[in-house]
C-alpha cells in the first residue's frame, strides 16, 4: 500500500493558469477535467485541487507517469482514471480551505496482488 499528499496553494495556480494560460492546462489536464472546472463559480480552485489530486495519485505510484496520464473526473467522490482506464484500486480524497487545496491517495494495489 501506498500513500500520497499534496497541498497546493490556490493562488500560485491562479497566477500560472493567467501566466501560461491554456498551453498549462492542456500540458496537465485531460479535456474533461478542463471542461468539468471551468463551468464552476471558483475555476481555479477546482484546477488547484484536481493538481494535488494528481500530484498525490502520482506519488503512489512511484512517478514513473506523467501528470497528463492520470485524470481526476467527479462522479460524486472523485475518481482517479490513468490512461483512459478507471484505477479502481486508488482511493482519493480532494479538500479546499482558503487559500489551500489538499490531496491524499491511498494505492492499494500492491497490498492485494
Amino acid at each position: 500500500m501506498k500513500i500520497g499528499i499534496d497541498i497546493v496553494h490556490i493562488p500560485k495556480i491562479g497566477e500560472t493558469i493567467k501566466k501560461w494560460g491554456d498551453k498549462f492546462l492542456n500540458r496537465v489536464f485531460s479535456e474533461e477535467e478542463i471542461m468539468f472546472c471551468r463551468k464552476r463559480k471558483d475555476s481555479v480552485t477546482c484546477f488547484a485541487g484536481r493538481f494535488a489530486a494528481k500530484e498525490a495519485v502520482y506519488k503512489t505510484l512511484g512517478k514513473t507517469i506523467s501528470l497528463k496520464s492520470i485524470s481526476i473526473l467527479s462522479g460524486g467522490r472523485p475518481v482517479v482514471v490513468i490512461n483512459g482506464e478507471i484505477a479502481r484500486k486508488i482511493i482519493l480524497s480532494i479538500s479546499h480551505h482558503g487559500e489551500y487545496a489538499i490531496a491524499v491517495a491511498v494505492n492499494y494495489s500492491s497490498f492485494f496482488t
